[in-house]
């Protein structure tokens, strides 16, 4: 089975191309002729990648980067009245991402089948979401794929800067606590030994500092190994416990009464669901399947289930702003503009009032967890260095002292 590229005229005289799967050239005319199509040519057509790229694609990450262009140039094909399959054909050649070139080529390969747009997208979940598809498939019911492309892509240009909004408050701490760690290793593991034997064969007595790094000294040396799989075993069996469904739900639980990193975090669920669901309500998707769908996009396990509770009350007839109070999880201003917003027939308006806010309170409070992070490091810096410098300059300052009182 091999894949052809053709040409061929529909009963209007317009050119349309694609391609096909078949075992010959003249297999490709039998099926464009069952397609209601004249053939014009064939060739087999190459996939632009060799056997080990095409390997090497399939773990390749799919951005938002990626997606973004993606969707942003679909969007402009579809304005153009380009058909579906050939715009897809273009892009499939424009992108330079292997692993999304390949899903681009299945999907029109199930589009060339008679499948839907939707339907081909959800057979590669990996790459596309399940909000990307159900946006997709009402944009398809309601004839406005090209209002819903435009929609996808501010949604995720909206998750990606949140994302990169937080990688970069993150970026600081990390370096500065990975650099103190291997510091602190070497110095263990070989500075403090060249100091080991004068410290203990003095008899000058050692300050607190000074024993306290022999006591870690010695047991880096003598159960070094032991401790080091420890705390592997350890980090192995939180990583396995919070990837668990008990465990994540625990953990997200958990990370919403950190101080100051908590507020953050609901802002930024507060934001995604306020900004998703306006999305998502302006597509036409019913209530309950978009509270559905924006649970799984907020990412945080607790105010997900949260969501979904809220969906189930208002399947039972009950309205959404007294849900959202009952939740317990929401701020007053989400409720109140939400309750405003349901009251007046303007929920769409009211809802990318909260996103708007929600974006800018993310971003003043990550700046201000920056300002109050830098000063915290350089303080706990401070402190190490200064234990370090105790613990190994006091006792020559003390051995100095004792050879002045012997010598005198």
């Amino acid at each position: 089975m091999a894949t052809y590229s053709y040409r061929a005229r529909d009963d209007k005289g317009a050119l349309v191309t694609g391609t096909l799967e078949a075992e010959t050239k003249a297999a490709v005319y039998s099926q464009l002729d069952a397609m209601g199509l004249f053939p014009v040519s064939a060739k087999e057509a190459r996939t632009g990648l060799s056997a080990g790229d095409d390997i090497l694609a399939r773990f390749q990450r799919v951005g938002y980067d990626d997606l973004v262009f993606f969707t942003r140039q679909l969007q402009t094909i579809v304005r153009a009245g380009i058909p579906l399959i050939s715009g897809l054909r273009a892009l499939e050649e424009q992108t330079s991402n292997g692993r999304l070139k390949m899903a681009i080529r299945d999907i029109c390969q199930e589009i060339d089948r008679g499948q839907s747009f939707s339907n081909a997208l959800s057979k590669h979940k990996r790459i596309f979401s399940e909000l990307y598809v159900s946006m997709i498939r009402a944009g398809e019911m309601a004839g406005a794929l090209e209002e819903v492309l435009e929609r996808l892509a501010g949604v995720l240009e909206f998750q990606m800067k949140t994302k990169e909004m937080l990688k970069s408050a993150m970026r600081y701490p990390v370096f500065v606590i990975t650099t103190l760690v291997i510091a602190f290793i070497i110095l263990i593991r070989v500075v403090v030994p060249r100091f080991v034997p004068l410290f203990k064969g003095s008899k000058v007595a050692l300050p607190l500092p000074t024993q306290i790094l022999l006591l870690i000294n010695d047991v880096v040396q003598s159960y070094g190994p032991l401790v080091f799989g420890g705390l592997i075993a350890i980090i192995v069996l939180v990583v396995l416990y919070i990837r668990s469904d008990k465990g994540s739900y625990v953990f997200d639980t958990l990370k919403l009464k950190i101080p100051l990193l908590g507020q953050i975090i609901l802002k930024i669920c507060m934001g995604r669901f306020a900004f998703m669901l306006e999305n998502l309500v302006r597509t036409g998707i019913p209530i309950v399947k978009t509270l559905d769908i924006v649970s799984r996009t907020v990412g945080n396990k607790y105010i997900a289930e949260k969501i979904l509770e809220i969906g189930m009350k208002i399947e039972k007839g009950k309205g959404i702003s007294g849900p959202l109070k009952d939740a317990g999880i929401f701020p007053p201003l989400v409720i109140h503009l939400i309750s405003t917003g349901e009251e007046t027939g303007s929920l769409e308006e009211m809802l990318r009032e909260i996103s708007v806010h929600y974006d800018r309170e993310v971003t003043y409070s990550v700046n201000r967890l920056s300002a109050w992070v830098e000063p915290i490091l350089t303080a706990g810096l401070s402190v190490m260095v200064l234990f370090l410098a105790l613990a190994i300059f006091m006792p020559w300052w003390n051995l100095m002292g004792a050879l002045r009182s012997g010598g005198g």
